[in-house]
């Protein structure tokens, strides 16, 4: 059998999380002193709830080579394969310390892919891989695949303040809109895994059509192998209407909706929408 281990920014539909081949690692939210599994000790409610009165902001925590070394060795003796899916390597170690789990054992049969992704594009490469070893594929072949896939899909993000993204130290690129946000509102993109900027746009209304606009203008294919995904961190309602606009553009029903969980929603702050395509095959 072939096991994937993703970590906890993964954002997929709940029958591919909850697949049996799918293990998730959680990263950490620190609060001051307290430290906080993502999924694990902390639910996304809860952190919601917790995080408007926490002060200082709190942080976040890669997952280490040990988290994952002990459930390789487990499934590895067991007979099984491993394909580990890691958050982009530009936005958090855990690829490095994927990579160095990986290597402690010399002839285990793991591989290691950074999705130079994130959250609901991670989920939709996680979406491609379950399916992929379902339909009895190889290791070989699923990762050739995933390496093809991150290349092709798009995420851009509406965010209400940069503020958290900021202070979380995962700006990148979009460091360029600082200070000139004041009566704007920005959306941003992921870009060869990294976060860069796309537009400053004077209304959220405003903000979430040009995430519609850019997109379309972006994926020229239409049809039903059209992949939509999108994650919204209190911000249902919205991304409700924007994910229905863009299945009746795209002329596609297959779609999924996330919500943000404490490991991304630290660095993005309420209000986020994000929306990911993937033209198909």
């Amino acid at each position: 059998m072939i096991r994937i281990i993703v970590d906890s920014t993964c954002e997929g539909p709940l029958e591919v999380m909850n697949h049996p081949a799918v293990v998730v690692i959680p990263l950490s939210v620190v609060f001051g002193q307290i430290v906080l599994r993502d999924g694990v000790d902390i639910t996304r409610e809860e952190f919601w709830q917790r995080l408007p009165n926490s002060d200082p902001l709190p942080t976040t925590s890669q997952a280490v080579p040990s988290d994952f070394i002990g459930l390789l060795k487990q499934f590895t003796d067991a007979g099984d394969e491993v394909i580990i899916l890691t958050i982009s390597a530009k936005l958090s170690g855990t690829y490095s310390s994927a990579v160095v789990a990986a290597e402690s054992q010399a002839g285990w049969p793991v591989s290691v892919v950074d999705s130079q992704s994130v959250s609901i594009g991670l989920g939709l490469m996680l979406q491609e891989a379950v399916a992929r070893v379902d339909a009895g594929a190889s290791r070989a072949e699923i990762v050739a695949k995933l390496t093809r896939m991150r290349e092709e899909i798009r995420i851009i993000f509406v965010l209400e303040t940069l503020e958290y993204l900021q202070r979380g130290g995962r700006i990148g690129k979009a460091q360029a809109f600082v200070g000139t946000l004041l009566k704007f509102k920005p959306l941003l993109a992921i870009m060869e895994g990294e976060v860069v900027p796309v537009a400053r746009v004077r209304s959220r209304a405003k903000a979430l059509s040009a995430v519609q606009e850019t997109l379309l203008a972006q994926i020229p294919q239409r049809g039903p192998q059209v992949r939509l995904a999108l994650t919204q961190a209190l911000a249902l309602s919205e991304a409700t209407t924007v994910g229905a606009l863009l299945a009746a553009s795209f002329e596609t029903s297959h779609m999924f909706m996330a919500s943000l969980g404490p490991a991304l929603g630290v660095h993005v702050g309420p209000g986020a929408i994000g929306v990911a395509v993937y033209a198909g095959d």
